[in-house]
């Protein structure tokens, strides 16, 4: 290859790239859609400036293809790691901060915390036959028939359909 040949096209992939380039930061202004539109007009205009001749053209518009291809593929690389590594960061911090406001409640607090978890669980899920319950009415998810416990028991399998999940109600007398 000559080497006026050579310098010739890194004029080409210079003036096509920065047209490139140019086309691109102008989409906002609807001047065009997409990369290919873009390799397509500054490809156009090597060729009407006389700067390359069609092959030329041709091949620089492929090369500038792949390479912004190539950028946009390191980029995404790199902001997906990025993004998981916030992620494992701020998962670690959240951790460490619950575990110091653990250790400086008191245990009461810590208890309570510990209780009202256990009601919102049975207040989603239901209390379940051939588990502990406490004293109260509860109801039968499946039919509606309602039982009453006098005192901290084991919750029977319901006596009218043999269900066993029911939600805790609140009665009246309670």
């Amino acid at each position: 290859m000559p080497k006026g040949f050579e310098a010739r096209l890194r004029e080409g992939y210079r003036a096509m790239s920065g047209r490139v380039q140019h086309a691109l930061q102008n989409v906002e202004k609807g001047s065009l859609h997409t990369l290919e539109d873009a390799l397509l007009q500054a490809r156009d205009m090597a060729m009407t400036l006389g700067e390359l001749t069609r092959e030329e053209a041709d091949f620089i518009a492929q090369a500038l293809k792949r390479d912004v291809e190539d950028v946009s593929l390191s980029m995404m690389q790199a902001e997906a790691g990025l993004q998981h590594w916030a992620e494992t960061d701020l998962t670690v911090a959240e951790q460490a901060f619950i575990q110091r406001v653990l250790g400086a409640a008191d245990p009461t607090t810590l208890e309570w915390l510990h209780l009202r978890e256990a009601w919102e669980e049975r207040m989603v899920n239901g209390i379940h036959a051939g588990h502990e319950a406490g004293a109260g009415a509860y109801e039968c998810i499946a039919c509606g028939e309602i039982i009453h416990l006098d005192r901290a028991a084991t919750v029977p399998p319901c006596p009218q359909c043999g269900g066993g999940r029911y939600r805790s109600i609140r009665s009246a007398v309670m």
